[in-house]
């Protein structure tokens, strides 16, 4: 009866997936529910689980309720995915009693990769979920064509901010919306643990996923919040002023959504045979 759930669960996810980009859709926007997913936990002596369902964090079945869930997806080739390592640890040992989770999704598909995304945790002394997305399933599921690509979730499993780049005003960006998502005041102080680690000032970094078409758009860093003052138009060119955020939004729904129609007839089959989980 499980094995039969999950089969039955995988095939609904890759079926209203792709029918969400033949819809042209290039993320899922503040407010949406997103879905939901099972993956095998590269760290799984230290959480004692081998497998974590981004769905025990939230919703009205939740396991381990939390106020704020950050899922953020990045590879062993992106270097500014690296840097952020050091700032998601002290974000989660920071706010993990206040109500934070925070979920890391490796995209990296070589066995010598994932090890090395195993030593980076290691490294970087990271307690919380590092994930192993080997076939790049869930990736698809969640449009991600740039590293570092994060996505805040309330405690209802919806959107309430998109993160693509890391530098300091999208850091700091980060901050606020998990501090106001735990319940923290923002006219405190952040703490100096975190503030160490905060991006670098300038441009945003980010890395185009290996496998992606070119666009005019690599460039380009995008911030999305529930704040509706400062949330990008993915219709219209915009420059978000107080993060900062640079570059032109040209057609970006329309390029995206045709190459993510063709990555799913590539790992459908590959779904079924793991029963669900990329092992």
């Amino acid at each position: 009866m499980k094995l039969w759930i999950t089969l039955v669960t995988t095939v609904g996810f890759v079926v209203a997936s792709a029918a969400t980009v033949m819809a042209g859709k290039d993320r899922y926007e503040v407010g949406e529910d997103i879905p939901t997913f099972t993956l095998k936990a590269l760290n799984g002596d230290i959480l004692g689980e081998s497998y974590i369902s981004i769905d025990r964090y939230f919703g009205e079945a939740a396991k381990e309720p939390k106020k704020v869930i950050m899922l953020s997806f990045f590879a062993t080739y992106c270097e500014p995915c690296k840097r952020e390592m050091p700032l998601l640890a002290a974000l989660h040992t920071a706010y993990k009693e206040k109500g934070l989770q925070i979920v890391l999704v490796s995209i990296d598909t070589e066995p010598e990769k994932i090890e090395v995304a195993k030593t980076l945790a290691k490294e970087n002394y990271i307690r919380f979920p590092l994930l192993s997305d080997r076939f790049n399933i869930v990736a698809k599921r969640f449009f991600i064509s740039k590293l570092p690509n994060s996505y805040l979730i309330n405690s209802a499993g919806k959107v309430t901010m998109v993160n693509i780049g890391y530098n300091e005003d999208i850091s700091k960006r980060l901050i606020d919306e998990i501090r106001k998502g735990v319940g923290e005041p923002l006219s405190e102080p952040i703490p100096e643990a975190i503030t160490e680690h905060i991006g670098h000032k300038g441009s945003p970094d980010i890395v185009k996923v290996k496998g992606e078409p070119e666009t005019e758009e690599d460039s380009t860093a995008t911030v999305e919040t529930s704040d509706t003052e400062t949330e990008v138009n993915q219709d219209k060119p915009a420059i978000d002023t107080k993060t900062k955020a640079k570059g032109k939004n040209k057609g970006k729904v329309k390029n995206k959504g045709k190459a993510k129609t063709k990555g799913k007839g590539k790992t459908k089959g590959k779904g079924k045979k793991g029963k669900g989980r990329d092992k």
